[in-house]
């Protein structure tokens, strides 16, 4: 890779953070809170709640704050749990935010990349994710950190990537995007003419990415080969 050309671009929740431990401790906490059982069925409804409001967001079709009121009042509903879903949610937010995990190696990782222009690109809760990156001790390898809420718009939308690419002097041809999610860090490298890496530590790929990466070890490789 010609640093001197090129930056990293990465998505944070489960490409660098462990978003997958933060949600679990949330949610235990709400589902003490209101009784519900810790269970596989119940953690599905949650998902397919949450899951709708984040593809419904990435499609311009609601706003962040509707999503914020929306995703656990849509779980209660699906579950038969009566409550106050909005304030519910506030609560789980927090927890979150308190709960900053790094994947395992993410660490030595960012370490081992030192020299690199890199930049964190993130769809998320301004809040939420400002803490975690604080907690987590991350923010000294990146030379900005943008978050959708702060600039209006989110992955896949062109124009977060128009503000990234405005913020750092760059062109498209000029970095490459890093993430766990096709229909956000890829379909959105897709379509501003970016390259691409997949990340996924559970072994899944996409095709249409330009790489695909199963381990932090791997996707080292592929930047260094670059």
């Amino acid at each position: 890779m010609d640093r001197s050309l090129r930056y990293l671009l990465f998505d944070a929740d489960n490409t660098i953070l462990d978003f997958g431990m933060s949600e679990k401790i949330g949610l235990q906490a709400i589902f003490n809170d209101y009784s519900i059982p810790y269970d596989n069925e119940h953690i599905e409804l949650y998902h397919r709640a949450n899951r709708r409001c984040w593809d419904e967001l990435e499609e311009g079709r609601i706003t962040l704050p509707e999503l914020q009121r929306r995703r656990m009042q849509d779980f209660f509903d699906l579950a038969g749990v009566t409550g106050d879903g909005s304030e519910a949610g506030m609560r789980y937010e927090q927890i979150v935010s308190e709960n900053g995990i790094l994947l395992p190696g993410a660490l030595e990782f960012l370490e081992s990349l030192k020299g690199y222009d890199m930049a964190l690109v993130t769809n998320g809760i301004s809040f939420i994710q400002h803490r975690r990156i604080k907690e987590t001790g991350i923010g000294k390898f990146f030379s900005h950190i943008f978050i959708s809420q702060e600039i209006g718009y989110s992955k896949p939308d062109r124009r977060f990537y128009d503000h990234v690419f405005s913020t750092l002097t760059i062109k498209p041809g000029d970095a490459i995007a890093i993430g766990d999610s096709y229909s956000s860090d890829i379909k959105g490298a897709i379509g501003c003419g970016m390259e691409s890496i997949f990340f996924s530590l559970s072994g899944s790929s996409c095709p249409e990415a330009t790489y695909s990466a199963h381990s932090f070890a791997q996707l080292r490789d592929i930047i260094l080969s670059l």
